[in-house]
């Protein structure tokens, strides 16, 4: 269930970016942290060889929008002194950067005193980590309008659907309008992974690049819209991103997110009852028949994915696992691994 970009689009450099980009979003692009002994503000000579890399850094790239400073404490004395005490930390490194030419308007610090221990501070290593001041780069990201249209795969019909962005540096989710519309704000030139899940259907994804205009989707011929195939009895999708560990019934890591997407599946449709079914690959001319261990695998395969569903609640009396060893192939000639992979499949179909 995945629509496919070319991958050369995908391992395109990032473009460059118009002088008169408008940025409307912020992240955190480089982070240090600082440590102090105990009870002192004072900068010892690791924390500022640290702040000369943040701050070179911030002076190189024009995207870098200010330094947050966040100061704390450990837990030891009183509350009040500990606030006083992130303050002085705090401002101790605002002035060691200034000095570094960072303009005291591109700074910005904040004091949290004891409230905020990254670790126990029932020993000492934990005080330590405790006793600490944080400088983050936060830099500005271009944003661009994502938007496109959820449709019903049978008649063409926008539907209301959850559609999911994944991007590198955020995850984000909108609810479609009563046609199937969706818009969201996302990173201009990121690569997005899309899913869109809804009641009655299974559920699609796809991975695209996000460009800033219209025109290029076109001039790419790729297409933001998302069809739906409905979940009806009779009907099947396979889990594409599902792989395995050669000949074996045991899932590559690269897989292992798929599974909650189908957990999903069936939490949503929760009045759909499926077979859980699994296939391999054994191609030739005749079809060679399975032997007991292929056909096991075939079974062990899809009972994975049962076991799963039922350790995470799903009822028993909905699902049905079989193995089909090759006798369905979807390439009984497979030329090729891409072929040979689509036969290696585990399946999802509506019983009722």
């Amino acid at each position: 269930m995945k629509i496919i970009v070319p991958l050369a689009l995908l391992c395109t450099l990032v473009m460059s970016l118009p002088a008169q980009s408008v940025f409307d979003s912020l992240y955190s692009a480089s982070y240090i942290e600082l440590y102090f002994a105990t009870g002192k503000a004072d900068l010892n000579e690791e924390a500022l060889v640290r702040l000369d890399s943040i701050a070179t850094l911030f002076g190189k790239n024009d995207r870098f929008r200010l330094l947050r400073i966040t100061a704390h404490t450990d837990s030891i004395g009183e509350k009040g002194n500990n606030e006083s005490l992130a303050t002085r930390r705090a401002e101790a490194v605002r002035k060691a950067l200034v000095q570094r030419g960072i303009g005291s308007d591109k700074i910005q610090t904040r004091a949290f005193g004891e409230r905020s221990p990254v670790t126990s501070n029932s020993t000492e290593p934990g005080r330590q980590r405790n006793r600490r001041a944080t400088v983050e780069a936060v830099m500005a990201v271009p944003m661009t309008t994502f938007k496109g249209q959820v449709r019903d795969r049978d008649t063409g019909k926008g539907i209301q659907a959850l559609v999911s962005f994944r991007t590198k540096t955020r995850t984000d989710s909108t609810r479609t309008d009563s046609i199937g519309r969706y818009a969201v704000r996302l990173p201009r030139d990121s690569v997005v992974k899309v899913e869109a899940v809804a009641k009655k259907y299974f559920f699609e994804d796809f991975t695209t690049r996000i460009f800033g205009s219209p025109e290029l989707y076109k001039k790419y011929k790729i297409s933001t819209d998302i069809v739906l195939p409905p979940a009806k009895p009779g009907e099947k999708a396979v889990l594409r991103n599902l792989f395995f560990v050669g000949d074996q019934a045991i899932l590559l890591k690269m897989s292992e997110p798929e599974l909650p997407r189908i957990l999903k599946f069936m939490q949503i449709n929760s009045d759909l009852h499926v077979e859980i079914a699994g296939h391999i690959n054994k191609p030739g001319n005749p079809i060679p028949a399975p032997d007991k261990n292929e056909m096991d695998l075939s079974v062990n395969r899809a009972r994975l994915v049962y076991d799963y569903l039922l350790q995470h609640g799903i009822s028993s009396d909905r699902l049905h696992y079989k193995g089909y060893g090759n006798s369905e192939m979807m390439f009984p000639n497979a030329l090729g691994p891409k072929e040979s992979e689509q036969n290696r499949r585990v399946e999802i179909r509506v019983l009722q």
